[in-house]
């Protein structure tokens, strides 16, 4: 005789959980399929939408469900091989110099200097795409805002001193009519990648552009070794610095202020629609900051000394820059 056991009905029902994750995944493959099928035949219209989905999916998803979905589902699709025809996403996925965004792509991203890649027709038509997307809008409006910064630091001063931590190329030196006319007396490029820097002296050197090589825990630790500076800027490290970092980094630009000299600092701000297509294609993962969590960073700061501290933000609303003017006046 065969008894029949009775069978939960949790073992028989699938979780909420479960069934959440099945949804998704469902969802998430038929979103690369169709845009892969897209791309293969060179068809583009659906590329923003696609991204954008990305994006909606990490915030849906929550941290460690949108990890999983990165590396089972998107990460071996062949829409990422599709993806990485275009010159942009390939570097920061393959980090030559062992991270993404570094100076050579900000020049891709600027275009106004040649760089030796051979393009398939898919790649171009992605590249030309990359152009138009929120990110590199903003990283185009940062190079403007920090030449016109360095101009009015030159109008705030005659003949100021300015540091430029981690300059990449420097490429808004060059946009800005002070440093052309040479009315700064010393801009200080510093940067941990001599690659870098070695651009920027051949290129800058003859402007009073003087590049230092240094890592970033070295600045903090031994900044004044540099002497003070009248303007003190920073706009891609904080994308990559942690709270204490951040704090440590903030604390020692503000040492290196004359009185009366100000800083500035830039961060993407956590509304940027590309973060989803970033972190899944291309593996370049930002720390991301509104208003109140950068006004974190500077919290350390001797109030008797700091005169103003704001925050505004580029013109897309992807970065925030925060100012902080130190008290006395320039001499």
């Amino acid at each position: 005789m065969t008894v029949a056991l009775p069978v939960l009905a949790r073992e028989l029902t699938p979780s909420v959980t479960e069934c959440r994750r099945s949804r998704t995944d469902l969802y998430v493959k038929t979103l690369l399929d169709r845009t892969s099928r897209s791309l293969h035949s060179g068809d583009l219209s659906t590329i923003d939408a696609f991204a954008d989905a990305l994006d909606q999916v990490r915030l849906d998803a929550g941290a460690a469900e949108w990890s999983r979905l990165i590396s089972d589902l998107i990460a071996p699709h062949p829409i990422a091989t599709q993806l990485r025809a275009e010159p942009f996403t390939r570097r920061a996925f393959e980090k030559p110099r062992g991270y993404a965004g570094d100076a050579v792509m900000m020049d891709m991203v600027y275009r106004d200097r040649p760089y030796d890649v051979t393009l398939t027709r898919l790649g171009a038509a992605l590249h030309a795409w990359v152009d138009r997307r929120p990110a590199a809008a903003s990283v185009l409006e940062r190079r403007k805002i920090l030449a016109t910064e360095i101009d009015a630091a030159a109008g705030r001063r005659e003949a100021p001193r300015i540091l430029s931590i981690a300059c990449g190329h420097l490429r808004e030196a060059q946009e800005s009519v002070a440093v052309h006319a040479r009315a700064i007396s010393e801009l200080v490029a510093l940067d941990q990648d001599a690659e870098s820097l070695a651009i920027v002296d051949r290129e800058q050197g003859a402007f009073n552009v003087r590049v230092h090589r240094a890592s970033v825990r070295r600045f903090v630790r031994r900044g004044q070794e540099l002497g003070e500076f009248d303007f003190v800027y920073s706009a891609g490290l904080y994308d990559y610095l942690d709270e204490a970092s951040a704090k440590s980094v903030t604390e020692a630009m503000f040492r290196s202020l004359r009185p009366g000299g100000r800083m500035l600092i830039g961060n993407f701000a956590p509304e940027l629609r590309d973060i989803g297509f970033m972190e899944a294609v291309m593996d370049w993962r930002l720390i991301y900051r509104d208003e109140a969590a950068l006004l974190q960073v500077a919290n350390g700061l001797p109030s008797d000394e700091v005169a103003a501290c704001s925050t505004t933000r580029d013109r897309p609303g992807n970065v925030v820059y925060m100012t902080i003017d130190r008290t006395g006046i320039a001499q």
